[in-house]
């Protein structure tokens, strides 16, 4: 979950929260998988990062990134075949830098594999460790069998557990983790600066008329295709209405096609990756953000569109509930409900400046609860705790 290098389309929450200890006086290292092309070893934003091979040739490497490891697993079976190479390596990896760097601290991002790893060299070593559930781990992953045995020994050895919204936090209380323990954080989101000229660029691209973003992966959790179908069904409400696609997956020709099927494709316009640093333009050259998935642990573009006053309609799903509080700062529905988002979606291009209430309303909680400031305290806060022991 640590961007491979610069404009990686791999998320870098958790790269924005190691910059930001960086920049409140931590020494931080990053150990991440290698990927082939990713440098070995690099400093970026004062974040030391190490990365270790798994598999040789390079070329072998394709566990992580490029969606995730879940994704990975089920698009190459035969990556299962590296599993035990990448948990050895990382293993050994983690037990060395440990023995050089002697940290005073272990943070773990997901319970498996990097949470059993940390466990086994914080016990040996005596290392105080917190670890992180992000969603994917919980509610990605089996929660009986090995699977499940193996996450509730890390919530058991863990010193502390963070999550990232509350869907997560009662998911991980459900495997055994003891309330006192648990904490929840939320990850660091992409909150950037709006570029006017970016902003001018993309109304000259895609017309100045109405416009609806969807910023993510194009796969099936995240409900890109019920999202055409409910513009399909409010395209000719609303005039010179543009739906625009940042980003990419596996169902950008499915797409494309339910486009053409639903004589929407004019309208409909597939962006590709944007850099991280112009999503907030993006965002602001919008006039409402979707995020119609079926299963989300936090929502980063949600605080991303609601720190530059963008309205937001979500799904009713995870920790979306956490941010769009409906009717106060944005509106939910109910995932998959492809008709309730559309009547949404009209309301919010005919009661604009009910819309634009929500999202100064969205705005405020995004800088009380989920800036990056607000979350550096969180967790420096909670690092403090173990290193006066």
């Amino acid at each position: 979950m640590f961007p491979r290098w610069s404009e990686d389309s791999t998320p870098p929450f958790v790269q924005n929260q190691c910059e930001l200890m960086a920049r409140e006086g931590w020494e931080v290292t990053v150990l991440a998988p290698h990927s082939s092309g990713a440098a070995f070893r690099e400093t970026v934003a004062g974040v030391q990062v190490r990365r270790y091979p798994y598999a040789f040739p390079f070329a072998l490497e394709k566990l992580c990134y490029e969606g995730g490891m879940l994704i990975n697993l089920q698009a190459r079976p035969w990556t299962k075949l590296l599993l035990p190479l990448m948990y050895i390596a990382q293993l050994l990896a983690l037990l060395l830098i440990c023995l050089r760097a002697k940290p005073d601290l272990l943070h773990s991002h997901s319970l498996l594999p990097q949470g059993l790893s940390a466990c086994w060299v914080a016990r040996l070593l005596g290392i105080p460790h917190v670890t992180t559930s992000h969603g994917n781990d919980v509610f990605g992953l089996k929660q009986t069998g090995g699977m499940g045995r193996l996450k509730r020994s890390v919530i058991r050895d863990a010193d502390a557990i963070t999550v990232n919204s509350s869907a997560t936090q009662a998911a991980v209380v459900a495997l055994g983790a003891a309330a006192e323990k648990v904490h929840l954080i939320p990850a660091v989101a992409n909150v950037g600066v709006v570029q006017t000229e970016i902003v001018e660029r993309i109304g000259a691209k895609y017309g100045q008329g109405p416009k609806v973003l969807f910023v993510g992966r194009f796969i099936e959790e995240k409900g890109v295709l019920d999202l055409l179908r409910a513009f399909s069904k409010m395209n000719e409400q609303v005039e010179d209405l543009q739906c625009l696609f940042v980003g990419d997956g596996v169902l950008r020709e499915e797409m494309e096609t339910l486009a053409r099927d639903l004589k929407i494709e004019s309208s409909v316009h597939f962006v590709g990756w944007r850099p991280g640093e112009e999503i907030a333009s993006w965002m602001a050259a919008a006039d409402v953000l979707v995020v119609p998935s079926w299963r989300e642990a936090q929502g980063l573009v949600v605080v991303e569109a609601m720190s530059v006053a963008t309205p937001v309609i979500a799904s009713r799903v995870g920790g979306l509930p956490d941010l769009v509080i409906d009717r106060e700062t944005g509106r939910l529905f109910e995932a998959e409900d492809v008709s309730s988002l559309a009547d949404l979606l009209v309301n919010a291009f005919i009661n604009r400046s009910e819309s634009e209430c929500m999202a100064q309303a969205a705005q405020a909680r995004v800088e009380a609860y989920y800036s990056p400031d607000a979350v550096a305290r969180q967790t420096e806060d909670l690092y403090q705790r173990f290193l006066k022991h």
